[in-house]
């Protein structure tokens, strides 16, 4: 009796690791899904902030070259003196 009981505790021992091997590969594939669809979404995020980022960046420059021109013919005196202005302060900090 005591080897067919040895034998049968053996083979639910070995039954339990199989299936905690099964368990195991269907936790590391789920992981695995899960974790291939999060970060497509969040790809796919970052992908749509970035565009929404670019669009305000663009309109907001088209805003700025709107208001620099209209500054500009307003006040082109004003203008010359600062283009000259900028041009002399950075060719004195440059370095030759």
């Amino acid at each position: 009796m005591p080897d067919s009981r040895v034998k049968s505790d053996l083979e639910v021992i070995t039954d339990d690791i199989a299936a905690l091997k099964r368990d195991l590969a269907a936790l590391v594939e789920h992981v695995k899904s899960g974790a291939v669809s999060g970060a497509t979404g969040a790809a796919a995020q970052l992908s749509d902030e970035a565009h929404d980022i670019y669009g305000r960046l663009a309109a907001e420059g088209v805003n700025s070259a709107k208001m620099i021109s209209r500054q500009v013919e307003e006040q082109p005196m004003v203008s010359l003196l600062v283009a000259f202005a900028l041009g002399f302060l950075g060719s004195r900090l440059l370095p030759r």
